[in-house]
């Protein structure tokens, strides 16, 4: 009998980062960056996916209807912050852990960093056991 736990996915994966217009980011020593981050399979996934859901229950119940773009970013950042494992190949200014992880997603600037993670996060193919990205 075939049993369907052998399908389950891996905890993480590394994310190789690109620029906005599609080219490999690399650091100052020419070595690609990326983000190690956690998937949908992993208990710091569901960690965040509480953090969403309780701060999106707690908006509604105090009457809101659409929370304001820099509430909506600072709680995306927030469940990004808590995907992540580790920054590879770069830092975000002087701050260190889950504090420069959030820093950084939140950072308009480089927004396409976040909007990448937050894309791969999701993606349960990135943490298959046969992808290349594990």
């Amino acid at each position: 009998m075939f049993d369907i736990a052998n399908l389950g996915v891996n905890p993480t994966s590394l994310i190789e980062l690109e620029s906005p217009d599609g080219e490999a980011l690399t650091n100052d020593a020419g070595e690609s960056i990326s983000i190690t981050i956690y998937g949908p399979g992993s208990k710091q996934y569901q960690v965040a996916s509480g953090i969403r859901n309780r701060a999106i229950l707690d908006y509604v119940r105090k009457g809101g209807k659409k929370m304001k773009d820099h509430e909506q970013r600072e709680l995306d950042a927030e469940v990004l912050a808590t995907c992540t494992v580790s920054f590879n190949g770069f830092v975000y200014k002087d701050l260190t852990g889950h504090e420069m992880f959030k820093a950084a997603y939140m950072d308009t600037a480089i927004g396409f960093i976040a909007d990448q993670v937050n894309k791969a996060v999701s993606d349960w193919s990135n943490f298959t056991k046969g992808s290349s990205k594990t």
